[in-house]
């Protein structure tokens, strides 16, 4: 019996239904993306191909949706970008994936139960590549990113997450450009227009084209040095085939003193050097012109920033398409800005329900702060607060929190610092929280792992989540204790025994312990080996264990009498497995199988003499042989001088009735010896071809 077949023959009989699905085209489900701060998967590293309805409807931009795929990740900040790239058809530029047409939204909520759009962008125009914005994020809330196609279109894709603390907002001309106050990276979602001024940059590399004027679509930002060192940045636009190109300058009188500013650097290259551009520390070029001349490669050398000078930076969209940019800052010199701080005092040992002081320490030691803006993210109370002194703050919930600090300068500049800490949680005079099991499903099958463990909770202090006006309570569940999701349903377990854990918003827990049972395995019997001689027909007899209803298909084999009986016959031609395959109402399975030799024995058998006399004895010549001689393609018979006198086709071998009768050409021929010639075919195709002498006697 070789039972090892079953999982390779059933595997194989299966695999084509689900190959290819997507697991995260549902909400409980999504990819998780931990860092987000500037995230780019792999190209073509999604997909919604095979994707299958979420359950939830269209966003509020989108034609429809069937195939919606799901991401999540927890803001660390408060602004984000998200980019899906898909065919990337306009300009030429590099394709991140096979979607034509995406769609994107971005949503806050409990998945299985409300959840709220936040931003919504669909690709009609089928430019293969989209990006949406949205500001205002909860620090530490997790939110939901959901891709489709228009019109349900499916393909790959790439996805680009970018989670910042926006700067003081960029201006479009040197005189009103943002000012920066440190080297944090962020994301300018969109630029358009020139300005007041839109040729500023006429002498640079951005003025090259005498045609039009030096700015497009254009942002400016400008920053003191507080030391002195290097300074390299990166520059990458949303549609990676977009032409973003720069001009750096200083300013020797001043910010936003710009009738004096002195060309640094500059870079106008165009595709195919277009894409990301910068300064780095390897390359030696101070500009690069709108043409892609060999060499070019989008970015310029370095600078050496000197303590207390003014710096201005153009950022210029060339093809003018509104879409903007991220930027991430390097090397050693750095940019002069307050020093954001604050202490949290008691600085250990906070509990939920539990006033705290926060304490700004911030500092400018060249100008003034003249905003503090504090977020301290879902359940603090209060959530905001302006101004350099908080009121006492709890949380009405246990676990991790962060507090944000954004403060404003009399320059314009905005600096943010987040500190995390941790609130223990407080059940202490609560009512008690109790996990109550609703249902629960033995597996199908032995090993069939599709156990399921149903719960929902009572009393403790559920969640809430307030979604316009919408309040939803919720508890948080555990598997095992696993990572606590609201998820109340835990299905594809296993056998065994498995500890539900439930958790409320002051820390609160309970547990449960629930057994999954599993049916005994089915062990399906197909017999033992065997080894019989070409021709022999074998018994098939199938059985299996435990006792109960089954059905039998015998799967696999030669000549089967027939395919679904328990018990049936075959004819084996060559060596060769018997595999049987029982089922039960269930759909539980056992699979089976038995190895046949089968020898090969190709004898024939001729008389030496016959005599054809009418007696009824011994009157006809014809060919014996084994079971597994099938019949007889040629006899020949030779006189003595090798003349042809008898031939027959097609005989059917060991019938006394079948063969040659002593005559030739209507007449009996004479007593002697003649020649005679056989090829003889078997069961299995083989033609055995002998010859020898025989005796006619009368």
């Amino acid at each position: 019996m070789i039972r090892s077949y079953l999982l390779s023959l059933v595997i194989g009989l299966t695999i084509s239904t689900s190959f290819g699905q997507p697991s995260y085209d549902n909400c409980n489900n999504p990819v998780i993306i931990n860092d987000v701060t500037n995230y780019c998967s792999k190209v073509a590293e999604y997909t919604n191909i095979m994707a299958t309805p979420s359950g939830y409807g269209s966003a509020t931009c989108w034609s429809a949706t069937n195939t919606d795929v799901w991401f999540r990740f927890r803001a660390f900040f408060t602004d984000v970008n998200i980019t899906i790239i898909g065919t990337n058809a306009r300009g030429g530029g590099t394709p991140g994936g096979t979607m034509a047409r995406p769609m994107v939204a971005l949503y806050r909520g409990i998945c299985g139960g409300t959840i709220s759009e936040l931003e919504c962008g669909a690709d009609l125009s089928g430019n293969g590549v989209l990006s949406i914005y949205q500001g205002g994020l909860i620090v530490r809330l997790d939110y939901y990113i959901r891709v489709d196609g228009v019109n349900s279109t499916t393909g790959t894709f790439q996805l680009c997450i970018n989670n910042f603390n926006p700067p003081a907002l960029p201006g479009q001309d040197c005189k009103t450009a943002g000012v920066l106050c440190d080297k944090s990276p962020f994301v300018v979602q969109k630029v358009s227009g020139g300005g007041m001024d839109i040729d500023e940059a006429n002498n640079s590399c951005l003025g090259d084209n005498g045609n039009t004027t030096s700015e497009s679509s254009s942002v400016w930002f400008t920053w003191k040095a507080a030391t002195s060192g290097t300074l390299t940045f990166i520059l990458k636009p949303l549609n990676p085939s977009e032409d973003i190109d720069f001009a750096l300058y200083e300013l020797p009188t001043g910010i936003h003193v710009c009738d004096d500013k002195v060309l640094l650097r500059c870079n106008a290259t165009a595709p195919p050097c277009a894409g990301p551009t910068g300064l780095d520390l390897t390359d030696p070029d101070i500009s690069e012109d709108l043409n892609c001349h060999t060499g070019e490669n989008g970015f310029c050398k370095y600078i050496d920033m000197v303590q207390g000078k003014f710096y201005t930076l153009i950022v210029n969209n060339f093809d003018n398409t509104g879409v903007g940019f991220s930027v991430e800052w390097g090397g050693t010199g750095e940019f002069a800005g307050p020093e954001s701080n604050f202490g949290i005092y008691p600085p250990s040992g906070l509990k939920c329900e539990t006033d705290f002081q926060v304490i700004d320490s911030s500092q400018f030691a060249t100008g003034s702060i003249i905003r503090w803006t504090w977020n301290f993210g879902k359940d603090g109370i209060p959530q905001t607060y302006v101004g350099q002194f908080p009121p006492p703050i709890r949380y009405n919930s246990f676990g991790e929190k962060f507090v944000t600090l954004t403060i404003e300068t009399d320059i314009g500049c905005k600096v943010t610092e987040i500190r995390r800490l941790y609130v223990e949680p407080c059940c202490e005079e609560l009512p008690t929280l109790q996990l109550v099991i609703d249902s629960t499903r033995d597996l199908t099958c032995f090993k069939s792992n599709d156990g399921m463990i149903a719960v929902h909770g009572l009393q403790g202090t559920p969640f809430d989540e307030d979604l316009n006006g919408v309040i939803t309570y919720y508890y948080q569940y555990s598997l095992n204790g696993q990572d606590f999701t609201s998820t109340n349903r835990f299905t594809n377990l296993p056998a065994g025994k498995h500890t539900i854990y439930i958790q409320d918003r002051k820390g609160c827990l309970d547990t449960l312990e629930v057994t999954i049972q599993e049916p005994p395995e089915v062990i399906a019997n197909a017999g033992t080996d065997l080894e019989i001689n070409l021709g022999e027909i074998i018994d098939l007899n199938a059985s299996a264990f435990p006792n109960d209803a089954y059905t039998y298909n015998w799967l696999r084999g030669q000549n089967i009498n027939c395919t679904d009986c328990q018990n049936t016959t075959a004819l084996p031609i060559k060596d060769g497995y018997y595999t049987v395959l029982t089922t039960n109402d269930r759909g539980c399975f056992g699979l089976d199988s038995i190895f046949v030799h089968v020898i090969k024995n190709y004898d024939v058998f001729t008389p030496n003499v016959f005599s054809p006399n009418g007696d009824n004895i011994n009157d006809l010549f014809y060919i014996n042989g084994p079971k597994s001689l099938s019949k007889i393609d040629l006899l020949q018979i030779f006189d003595r001088w090798g003349n042809l006198i008898y031939e027959g086709k097609d005989l059917i071998p060991n019938n006394p009735s079948v063969g040659w009768n002593g005559r030739a050409g209507g007449q009996a021929c004479n007593p002697g010896v003649y020649v005679y010639v056989v090829k003889a075919r078997f069961l299995d195709d083989y033609v055995e071809s002998i010859s020898g002498d025989l005796t006619l006697l009368r």
